[in-house]
C-alpha cells in the first residue's frame, strides 16, 4: 500500500499524459500526411501567394468564377494604368470574399476593391464538403486565417478543421500524381504550370484564360431565376462587412456585374431586371453605386455567344481581354470623378 507521499501515482499520471500527447501528435502527423497526399494543388494557393510576392497592388478584384474568367488584371492595368490582382474564384461566397479581402490587406494597401457580384451566389447555399474549406485550407498562417477559422470553420463538420483530406478520399487514385506535383520545383516556386486547367491556362494574377474552341457545345440555359425571397441573410450580412471594412480603411468599393450573353439576357429579361433593381436599391442604402454591365450599350461590346463558353456568362480569353480593356477605361473614368453612366449604360 502506497503512502500519500509515494511518487508512484504521480509517475503513472505523467505517463498517461505523455501517452495521450504522443497519440495526439501521431494523429496530427498522419492527418498532415493524408492532407498532403489527397488534396490536389489548386489555383487558390497561387492566387494567395500573389498577395505576398513582394509586389504591391492598388486594385483588388474579389468575386466569383465570372470574374475569374472574365477579368484579366493585365488588360485592366494596360487600359487604366493601375496595378491589380484578382481574387475572383469559383465557389467564393460573400463570407469567403470577406476573409480573402482581410488576408489581402495584411500585405497590401489597395485604394480600390472591385466586387464582382453574381446574384446567384446570394440565393444559393454553399455546397457542403470540400467547397466550404476550399479557400481556408490554402490560407497562410495569418490573422485572417485565425478569424476565418473562428468565424466559419468551427461551425462546420469536424472534418473541415481536423481532417479535410476526408473530402477527397474517393480520389485515392490521384495520390501519386498529387505527391509528384507537390514534390516538384514548380510547385515550390508557385509555378502555375502544375495546374490542370481544361481547355485553358493560368493567365496570371488570378485570371484563368479559357481557349476559344470553334464549334464547341456550349450547353443550355442554366440560369437561376431571380427571387428576392430566396436571398440569404448571410450573403447580405457579409457584403455589409465588406462594405464597412472598405469604408473604415479608406478603400473605394466598386460593385459590378459582368455581362452575360445577349441570348441569356433576352431569355430571362424580367429576372435580370428584378435583380438589377434589387441590387441598385441595396447599394444605394450603403451609399454605393451598382454598375451592371448586362446593360452596356450595344455598340460598346459584342454580346454574341462567340465570346462565351457557356450560357451562364463565362467568357473565353479573347472576350475577357476585350471586356477587361473596357472595364479599365470605365474604372479610369470613375476615378476621375467625371464618369457619365450614359456613356456606358442603357440605364441612367
Amino acid at each position: 500500500m502506497h503512502s500519500s507521499k509515494d511518487p508512484a501515482p504521480r509517475s503513472g499520471t505523467l505517463r498517461a499524459i505523455l501517452r495521450a500527447f504522443l497519440f495526439l501528435a501521431l494523429c496530427v502527423c498522419i492527418t498532415m500526411l493524408l492532407n498532403y497526399a489527397f488534396i490536389p494543388p489548386s489555383s487558390v494557393r497561387i492566387n494567395l501567394h500573389n498577395l505576398r510576392n513582394g509586389q504591391q497592388y492598388d486594385t483588388i478584384f474579389i468575386g466569383t468564377s465570372h470574374g475569374q474568367y472574365g477579368i484579366d488584371p493585365a488588360a485592366v492595368d494596360q487600359a487604366a494604368g493601375t496595378s491589380s490582382v484578382s481574387l475572383c474564384m469559383a465557389d467564393a461566397y460573400p463570407d469567403d470574399m470577406y476573409h480573402l479581402l482581410k488576408l489581402a490587406c495584411e500585405t497590401q494597401s489597395p485604394s480600390q476593391v472591385v466586387y464582382e457580384l453574381d446574384p446567384s451566389y446570394w440565393m444559393n447555399e454553399q455546397r457542403n464538403g470540400s467547397t466550404q474549406i476550399f479557400f481556408y485550407q490554402d490560407f497562410p498562417v495569418s490573422k485572417a486565417r485565425s478569424s476565418y477559422f473562428m468565424d466559419k470553420i468551427t461551425g462546420l463538420d469536424f472534418r473541415s478543421a481536423l481532417a479535410p483530406w476526408s473530402y477527397y478520399r474517393n480520389l485515392y487514385a490521384q495520390i501519386p500524381e498529387n505527391i509528384r506535383k507537390k514534390q516538384s520545383a514548380a510547385y515550390k516556386d508557385y509555378d502555375p504550370s502544375i495546374l490542370d486547367i481544361p481547355v485553358g491556362h493560368y493567365g496570371g494574377r488570378g485570371f484563368i484564360y479559357r481557349d476559344r474552341v470553334a464549334g464547341e457545345d456550349k450547353g443550355t440555359y442554366n440560369n437561376i431565376p431571380w427571387d428576392e425571397t430566396m436571398v440569404k441573410e448571410k450573403a447580405a450580412r457579409y457584403f455589409g462587412r465588406i462594405a464597412r471594412y472598405c469604408r473604415e480603411n479608406g478603400i473605394r468599393l466598386t460593385v459590378i456585374t459582368t455581362p452575360v450573353p445577349q441570348d441569356t439576357l433576352n431569355q430571362f429579361s424580367q429576372s435580370y431586371l428584378q435583380s438589377h433593381e434589387y441590387f441598385t436599391k441595396l447599394m444605394n442604402g450603403w451609399g454605393l453605386a451598382y454598375y451592371n454591365f448586362n446593360y452596356l450599350k450595344p455598340e460598346l461590346t459584342d454580346r454574341s455567344m462567340e465570346g462565351y463558353w457557356d450560357y451562364d456568362g463565362h467568357m473565353d480569353g479573347i472576350k475577357a481581354g476585350e471586356f477587361s480593356t473596357l472595364l479599365g477605361q470605365f474604372l479610369t473614368d470613375l476615378e476621375s470623378g467625371n464618369m457619365d453612366e450614359g456613356t456606358y449604360f442603357l440605364y441612367q
